[in-house]
């Protein structure tokens, strides 16, 4: 599960210093709350630019409203740790009550949602957002849509229910090696297709780039290559420079030939399709194309082809 804080939830709110102090004071207990399970709360790049009530911006009012100690901590969560990187395309329309929400926390958790992940929003307690779930609207070109229902928590007394209940954070390889598993029918691991990571080091961060990897690969196969979402998936992550899936070039295919070959129902399969996970450089080798509806993942680990 993962939370992301409703910025607009904030956004024209708050006239009396003392409420806002116990607003974000609230948010902030929710926040570690939800860290003390392994949940981390995300939020929006720009959110201490909102706009409260006077006009000033969310960071001017805070500045103003807590004590030192308490800034410094929220700064660096809103400033630094809790920005997400966008994974929804700002060019599609997102709409919630009426209103365009198309690059927000609510648009975000949308596109998260329709991938198959739990993500959920946390808001202030503020008027209009006092309620769950949170329904927003994607418009597709086509003029068909697509409706999402979001839960939203805006009180520690429903909140912690939740997190109590939530499925177990990924904390070990091990753990996303159970998670892929269990999550993508699409995708075949071999058995030993985690051996790589055993002894190294674990990082959330590159463990949930793999899953948001995976789930994409997982996508393309479960929906079909030439269905519309499948060409956008392709179209949008294969075959570009910036793309999170390449193919081997021919040099480094004929360098590395004996490390991309991998044993797939009994036959040595060379693997020269991945994705990529960069800083640091890990990858994910599978077969290509997609046969019978699915591929086999035969790698996760480390970038093979460095010399």
């Amino acid at each position: 599960m993962d939370l992301m804080l409703n910025e607009l939830s904030v956004e024209g709110q708050f006239f009396n210093p003392s409420e806002l102090r116990e607003a974000i004071r609230k948010v902030v207990a929710m926040r570690n709350a939800a860290n003390g399970f392994g949940v981390e709360v995300y939020c929006h790049r720009n959110v201490s630019n909102i706009a409260v009530a006077s006009g000033e911006a969310l960071r001017v009012k805070l500045q103003q409203v807590l004590p030192r100690n308490e800034k410094r901590a929220v700064f660096n969560w809103l400033d630094k740790g809790g920005p997400f990187s966008s994974q929804h395309d700002i060019g599609e329309w997102y709409e919630h009550d009426n209103n365009i929400v198309t690059d927000t926390g609510l648009a975000e958790a949308t596109h998260q949602i329709e991938n198959e992940f739990d993500w959920r929003m946390l808001s202030f307690a503020t008027l209009n957002w006092e309620r769950s779930p949170l329904t927003v609207t994607r418009r597709k070109d086509d003029n068909a849509s697509v409706t999402v229902d979001i839960p939203n928590y805006w009180d520690m007394s429903a909140l912690k229910p939740v997190l109590e209940k939530a499925a177990p954070p990924l904390v070990s390889w091990q753990r996303l090696e159970e998670v892929s598993r269990q999550r993508f029918s699409g995708l075949i691991f071999t058995a030993d297709s985690f051996a790589d990571m055993s002894g190294r080091p674990f990082a959330l961060g590159v463990a949930e780039r793999i899953l948001v990897r995976l789930n994409v690969l997982d996508r393309i196969c479960t929906s079909g290559p030439d269905s519309p979402e499948g060409k956008k998936l392709l179209a949008d992550h294969f075959g570009h420079t910036t793309s999170w899936f390449s193919n081997t070039t021919g040099p480094q295919i004929n360098m590395f030939k004996k490390k991309l070959t991998f044993r797939v129902n009994g036959v040595d399969t060379l693997c020269p399709w991945h994705g990529k996970i960069n800083n640091p450089p890990y990858r994910i080798h599978f077969t290509w194309p997609i046969s019978e509806g699915k591929v086999h993942v035969v790698y996760v680990g480390w970038k093979i082809t460095v010399s």
